[in-house]
Formats: structure tokens, sequence, C-alpha cells
């Protein structure tokens, strides 16, 4: 993982699978097949559901109307799932909506990519960034999308969409990288949470949420919004 980045925290309500160590305090392993040992402990299973608690000292998942508890001591992973199955495409329309939604001064698109230069607002999120977003566009069309920033003076800076392409692809070194969540909901009314957000729908709204902003994270989901997504915004 490239430096800077970590996983985010699953907040309650949200979708996740847990990998987990087999034993007396945690749940049986629900597969028909035996799950093969490990070397160096017990087995090992997962569970995906959704998060009903979190403490310190336990996950309680809901599977299938049940309540499992699953203990920290016996987790060896949690992986944050989108509260249903989006598909490619879909992650490939939200963030060409965003990308157009977000302030500009210029825009393009080159292979595939669409690129933004800042326009009133520098501090959006999709200002002054590349994103790969076409079927097919590959980091074939990273150089083109680099020196159209370059001219204009702004850093290479590429917003990069979970499953669309991995950041090994873009063949540089990664100087900075910042997670973020796409989470999707109603049109908010009043004042936000941090994060940008733009309608990518009739009253319906996509937001920008840094992972490292649990606070903001929180009270995206109070309001009814859910995980679409997440994307990375490096600097090469």
């Amino acid at each position: 993982m490239p430096p800077g980045s970590s996983p985010a925290q699953p907040a309650v309500g949200d979708r996740v699978v847990i990998r987990y160590r087999l034993g007396d305090d945690a749940p049986a392993d629900w597969r028909d097949a035996p799950n093969p040992p490990v070397a160096d402990g017990p087995s090992q299973s997962d569970i995906t559901g959704i998060l009903r608690e979190r403490t310190d000292d336990a996950y309680v998942i809901e599977r299938d109307g049940r309540l499992h508890r699953l203990p920290v001591t016996a987790i060896s992973s949690v992986r944050l799932l989108s509260r249903r199955v989006v598909r490619n495409s879909e992650i490939r329309e939200v963030e060409r909506a965003l990308m157009l939604a977000a302030p500009a001064a210029e825009r393009d698109e080159i292979d595939g990519w669409l690129l933004n230069a800042p326009g009133d607002d520098a501090g959006h999120v999709r200002s002054g960034v590349a994103a790969p977003i076409d079927f097919g566009s590959t980091s074939a069309g990273l150089p083109g999308a680099v020196a159209w920033l370059t001219v204009r003076g702004l850093p290479a800076r590429v917003m990069l969409a979970e499953r669309l392409l991995r950041p090994s692809a873009l063949g540089a070194a990664i100087g900075v990288d910042a997670a973020y969540e796409v989470l999707i909901g109603p049109e908010p009314t009043g004042p936000t949470p941090t994060g940008d957000w733009s309608l990518i729908a009739d009253r319906v709204a996509a937001a920008t949420v840094s992972t490292a902003d649990d606070p903001a994270r929180d009270a995206w989901r109070a309001r009814g919004f859910e995980l679409h997504h997440t994307c990375r915004l490096l600097t090469l």
C-alpha cells in the first residue's frame, strides 16, 4: 500500500466482510467444506454482513437476520463494502458526474481521462486533477493527462476510483496518497457535514469524504448516505 494510505474503519450500519480465526470465542465456520488450517494458528473463516455494533472488544455483525459477535482478538482483517453490489459502469457514471460538477476553469478529455483545471473553488477535491473514467481507459492515457496539467502549471494529481485502475498500473512513484469515500444519498438541505458534494441525478447527491474524517463519515451516514465506492487522490 502506498505511503500515507490506510483503510477506513467501518461505521455502524456499513456492510463489511471480516476474516477471523476460528476458536471457542468466535462463531463456527459456516461453510460445509472444512477450511484448511494455517501453519501458525487455528483455521480461519469469514463473515459478510451489516455492522451493528463496534467496541474496543468486539464487532457485532448481522447476517441473514442473526447477530454474530466477533471478538477483536480473533479478527485478522476487516474490509468495508458498499451496501449493495456496485458495477464498474456505475462507478464510472458517478465519477464522471462528480468530475463534471466540480468547479473548473477549464475541462478536457484525453484518451478516456477527464481533466479539470481549478476554478473558483480551488480547494475542491476534484479541481486540478485527472481521472480515468471511460471504459477501457488505461495508464497509456496518463502521459497526455500529465502533460495537460503541467502546461497549466498544475501538479500531476490523479483521482483514482477503486476497481477502475490499480495505482501500480500508473508506473510512477506515488508522493501523496489520500483516501476518500464516495457516499450516495438524498439531496441534502441546510448545512452539510465536511466533504464535497454534488447532485448526480434528480434529488440524488454524492458526497466525497476523507476516510480519515470519522465525524464527517458518521454525519453523512446519519443523513441516509451509503457507501458507493472508494477512491484515492494521488500525486505523482
